[in-house]
């Protein structure tokens, strides 16, 4: 065990001697996080109830009764644009409330009569419901009123409103994530695969030219203590990467207002469990190539496909089935799984656990690959 921590740290030490290798573990990730965050910025989180919509009303009755439903409206943080009969609709229009003729003469008769809601279709979706349960309130109050005037003019009654209305948001759709919440986690996952399967494996194929690891076997080292000593000292380096990576995590999160709470620990976690899957990948790769430049060319490849299909650069929500079942067979795309999960959808580990799961099984075929093609002899 003490010569496969020796050999960790020799490897730990080389790596952080060169800057170009310092570059890539530390500086490119936080730049790309950080500009992906702001130009990417996602929609914002605010509840659709408590905001302004927007809403053109076109008003075919021009009756004393639709005028008290648009000053009901106008009561329900409405921003109202009014148009009207023979006016074109304006350009900037995204739904439109249609008052019907004779609306009036249908509602005190007792008639039913439909107020239409024209939307265009490229607009919020959440947007529009929170103008339909608007209306619908509206336009109950509306009745109500109706209702109390009718009964105080029978019965001389008075008093209390006899209905109302309450409506609440019940909830929205998962929204894909994006901003931060992609940009950290997808950065992190891209650029601790990409020095893993570019340094790791170029030191390998530079180490077996130069000799050392053949002057390592005469030593009293065992061919398995060099595999593990290799495979330990890609996960040492992953996992100084992560930790630098997760500390500027915390503190985008506080600049741009990202919930990571009680789950920075589990992100980090999670990274260092995704560290320990692709340690033995580089090495892999880099006893399977015998040229360090090509071994590293094919590193970069890898890390752009594996970083591309497993949702390091946008969200595995919005590409399509085929896509996403494919996505499966990369590692990458379970650590972005288990990430989201805990960044943007608030699970804990129970429900990311199957997730780690297979990553965990992801490290042990990589491992296996690892010892079975670096032969130290």
């Amino acid at each position: 065990m003490a010569y496969i921590l020796k050999i960790a740290i020799h490897d730990l030490r080389i790596t952080l001697r060169d800057r170009s290798a310092v570059m890539w573990m530390f500086f490119l990730p936080i730049v790309f996080a950080t500009f992906f965050g702001l130009v990417l910025g996602g929609p914002s989180d605010t509840n659709p109830v408590d905001g302004t919509v927007s809403l053109t009303v076109l008003d075919l009755d021009g009756s004393a009764l639709s005028g008290a439903l648009i000053e009901e409206l106008k009561d329900d943080r409405f921003g109202l644009v009014f148009q009207g009969p023979l006016e074109t609709k304006a350009a900037d229009t995204v739904r439109t409330l249609v008052i019907p003729e004779a609306f009036e003469a249908s509602v005190l008769a007792g008639v039913q009569t439909t107020l239409r809601l024209e939307k265009e279709p490229d607009t919020s979706a959440e947007a529009a419901l929170a103008a339909q349960a608007r209306i619908i309130r509206s336009a109950t109050r509306l009745i109500a009123g109706l209702i109390m005037t009718e009964l105080s003019e029978t019965e001389g009654e008075t008093g209390n409103q006899l209905v109302s209305v309450e409506t609440s948001w019940a909830g929205e759709r998962p929204r894909p994530p994006s901003g931060f919440s992609q940009s950290i986690p997808g950065n992190a996952t891209m650029f601790v695969l990409l020095v893993t399967l570019t340094y790791g494996a170029a030191s390998i194929t530079s180490e077996r030219q130069s000799g050392l690891l053949r002057r390592l076997v005469t030593s009293p080292v065992s061919p398995h203590e060099i595999v593990g000593g290799k495979i330990l000292g890609r996960f040492v380096i992953s996992g100084l990467q992560v930790s630098v990576l997760i500390g500027f995590a915390a503190l985008a999160g506080l600049w741009v207002n990202l919930d990571l709470g009680g789950n920075l620990l589990s992100i980090w976690a999670v990274l260092m469990i995704y560290s320990a899957c692709v340690a033995p990948l580089g090495i892999a790769l880099g006893a399977w190539f015998r040229d360090g430049d090509r071994a590293a060319n094919i590193g970069v490849m890898l890390t752009m496909a594996m970083a591309a299909f497993g949702g390091c650069w946008w969200p595995l929500e919005i590409v399509s089935q085929p896509l996403q079942k494919f996505a499966m067979i990369f590692p990458t795309t379970w650590v972005m799984r288990a990430l989201h999960g805990l960044i943007s959808f608030g699970h804990g580990w129970q429900a990311i656990s199957p997730f780690v799961g297979v990553l965990l099984l992801f490290g042990i075929v990589f491992t296996t690959l690892a010892v079975r093609l670096l032969r130290v002899e």
